[in-house]
């Protein structure tokens, strides 16, 4: 996966002096992957990252090795973390004199109580374990992200590497928000992970990491950025920065770290009882993974609190999309409100119209 450079741009201040604990297991000590990894952390340290690095086992002379040969400013812990306080405060003296912290954990396992306890008392933004498996999956697909309150019932059903979802959970539940759980086998999968919104890996969060929310005037020229092309294509109608923002109650956007990816409209017809979900899109790098039904189900809902008894949606290009994955049922135009048959009549659009009942 190839990092991003505005994902990069957007993420280096969200990161610039936060803390991270890397966890690096015992089998990926002595594997090449190991040095590509520690050039990352080396750069991630550069833009500002605070970090301490958690080897497993009892020795740390060998990564302050590998990172001397990457001219990394780091300092190994004479004691492991098994030695208490004394080693989580010289972790922080190294960190604050502004260097990479490198310590054995002194433990066996990714989720030891020193290890743990470390980025708990740091106040650790991330904990990040480096391993050999692979990220955990669920019916087949990859576990890209997923809430801490969410893990108990997932890990209970048809899921890989369940155990590990439950530890980071309570990694999460004990202060640290994010834990990430990465395969260290695969090159270039830190900086993957961290400057891209979806990742590589598998995250474990507690945080809003992904949302639902109303749109913002100052999101409106990045909405209308996003579905240029579609309305370039006629995939979508043509909307300006006035319409939307004379309709700013009826649009909701899907965003992962703060960046939307997604959008949906819910445009109300009171006099006939029923709402439209229009102007559906998620960008093309973030389709297939569930957004586009999340922000369909979120508006249904809305629809449903504010008293409407049926939702429907015209279009053009999503009609499979809306028969098959979204189950409405195709309708005739005569069943639309008058002013939105007009509406289509006008714009020559070869659309199809779709609903259900709320």
């Amino acid at each position: 996966m190839a990092v991003n450079i505005r994902s990069v741009l957007e993420y280096v201040p969200c990161f610039r002096g936060k803390l991270m604990v890397v966890y690096i297991e015992r089998s990926l000590q002595c594997a090449d992957e190991l040095m590509d990894a520690l050039l990352d952390v080396d750069a991630l340290h550069e833009i500002g990252v605070l970090l301490a690095l958690v080897v497993e086992g009892d020795d740390a002379d060998a990564l302050q090795h590998l990172a001397d040969k990457c001219e990394m400013h780091a300092a190994a812990v004479d004691v492991p973390l098994t030695a208490g306080q004394h080693a989580v405060d010289r972790v922080r003296e190294i960190i604050e004199r502004g260097q990479v912290a490198l310590v054995a954990s002194g433990a066996s396992g990714r989720f030891d109580e020193g290890s743990v306890n470390l980025a708990v008392q740091l106040g650790a933004a991330k904990y990040i374990c480096l391993q050999t498996d692979e990220i955990p999956s669920r019916e087949g697909q990859p576990i890209f992200a997923i809430p801490e309150s969410e893990v108990t019932s997932v890990s209970s059903g048809d899921c890989t590497h369940p155990d590990e979802l439950l530890a980071a959970a309570e990694v999460c539940r004990r202060g640290v928000a994010r834990v990430h759980l990465l395969n260290g086998k695969q090159r270039g999968v830190l900086l993957d992970e961290l400057f891209s919104e979806e990742g590589v890996g598998t995250m474990v969060h507690t945080d809003s990491y992904c949302e639902i929310r109303p749109l913002r005037e100052d999101d409106i020229p990045e909405l209308l950025s996003m579905i240029a092309r579609c309305v370039a294509d006629a995939k979508l109608v043509q909307r300006t920065y006035e319409t939307i923002r004379d309709n700013l109650h009826s649009y909701y956007v899907y965003t992962l770290d703060d960046t939307i990816v997604g959008c949906v409209a819910l445009y109300p017809y009171v006099e006939s009882d029923c709402a439209e979900l229009g102007c559906l899109f998620i960008k093309e790098n973030y389709e297939g993974h569930g957004y586009g039904r999340a922000m369909c189900r979120y508006v249904e809902e809305k629809a449903r609190r504010l008293g409407f008894r049926r939702i429907f949606a015209v279009s053009q290009s999503a009609v499979d999309y809306f028969r098959d994955c979204l189950h409405y049922d195709q309708l005739s135009r005569n069943d639309l409100p008058l002013a939105r048959l007009q509406a289509l009549e006008e714009s020559g659009r070869n659309s199809v119209v779709f609903g259900k009942m709320l």
